[in-house]
């Protein structure tokens, strides 16, 4: 847990002393807890971070859980959100046009966001230390969702919807389906329901950095681009730090190599909103939390509303569609966006109006 950043987002206005936050039934589980008042927009937002202890309780077994919500007033639908690969529940963008939670509790929902046990885990790790991830496999993120499920119905009693990004949207599809968690809904941001196997090689995590844009040439190109788009770039062959940035992302051959991680190069992204997002994320993430077997369909449809990139093509259109309809049945919406890629979908510049607002209607059941 890394506590100090909560000061970087919203404003802080006031300790743990001024904010009344939930004191939740927690299932079994030794938590720290702090707190803080932040303001949106003339309200008064309080930001409750827990950092708990999961089994086997070995020095990285740990996981987070962020509450945002107003301090008064907030009575809205319960929203607990499950991040992609190597993301965390942290709130690292303030504004928000361009973060869902910070969106949707300055419109009175209670927002959760979850730190998966990745986050415990410095990116200076150790080769052994990395070795905790072979155990870490998709049905341990689950289990930790599930219990993180537990522990928000303990502080809000309310319906409780799952919003997953990524790979988080195939996590919350496998939690949704199982029969003593009651979830009222699934908000997919362009994310499927997944099944396969992990690649061959490599050792059990998967570093954030890769080849064309190593861990600490990606760290000074991100700190460079937050501080001003227009310096130079350290990667050679780019005018600016910011061009350097927005063709990389445009051109990531993992995602299609045609604008389908992120958009900024054709401005549906600002690519320093963009590396503000990135230089958040967790360095390590296990490989064998990609060696899965295909999810359980639901007993029952599921209510589903999914929202799709169009820039990775349309076999991944069909993806998100086909899980969608597979949760949801006949009722399942997707709502496909033009020219969006991977993580436009979380911070594009229209994100407000074509993510987040019909987001909240649909939570709030309108």
């Amino acid at each position: 847990m890394s506590a100090p950043r909560l000061a970087l987002a919203l404003g802080m206005l006031a300790t743990a002393v001024a904010c009344r936050g939930p004191q939740p039934a927690r299932p079994e589980g030794s938590c720290t807890h702090v707190q803080a008042v932040r303001e949106l927009q003339g309200a008064a937002l309080c930001e409750d971070v827990w950092s708990c202890v999961r089994p086997p309780g070995g020095a990285f077994d740990r996981v987070g859980l962020h509450r945002l919500a107003r301090c008064e007033g907030a009575d809205g639908p319960v929203v607990l959100y499950l991040p992609g690969m190597h993301m965390n529940g942290e709130l690292p963008i303030a504004d928000p046009r361009h973060d869902l939670r910070v969106y949707l509790a300055g419109a009175g929902l209670r927002t959760w966001g979850l730190d998966y046990r990745t986050h415990a885990i410095p990116p200076t790790a150790s080769g052994a230390d990395l070795e905790v991830m072979r155990r870490w496999t998709a049905d341990v993120f689950v289990d930790d969702a599930a219990w993180a499920a537990a522990f928000v119905r303990g502080a809000d009693a309310a319906p409780l919807y799952l919003a997953g990004f990524s790979q988080g949207a195939a996590f919350a599809y496998r939690l949704a389906v199982r029969r003593d968690q009651g979830i009222a809904g699934v908000l997919v941001l362009d994310g499927a329901a997944a099944g396969g196997r992990a690649r061959e090689g490599g050792g059990p995590a998967i570093d954030v950095g890769g080849s064309r844009l190593p861990f600490a040439t990606r760290e000074r190109l991100l700190t460079d681009v937050i501080a001003d788009p227009a310096r130079p770039s350290s990667v050679p062959g780019f005018a600016s730090a910011g061009a350097a940035l927005a063709d990389l992302l445009y051109s990531a051959p993992s995602f299609g190599g045609t604008g389908g991680l992120a958009n900024a190069r054709d401005g549906v992204s600002d690519v320093r909103i963009l590396a503000t997002l990135l230089k958040s994320y967790d360095r390590w993430w296990p490989r064998a939390s990609l060696d899965t077997s295909p999810p359980d369909r639901p007993g029952q449809p599921l209510r589903v509303l999914a929202f799709t990139s169009t820039n990775m093509g349309p076999a991944w259109l069909e993806r998100v569609r086909e899980s969608a309809r597979t949760y949801g049945g006949d009722g399942a919406v997707v709502r496909e966006l033009p020219r969006y890629g991977h993580l436009d979908v979380l911070v594009g510049r229209r994100a407000a109006q074509e993510v987040f607002e019909p987001a909240r209607a649909w939570l709030a059941g309108r």
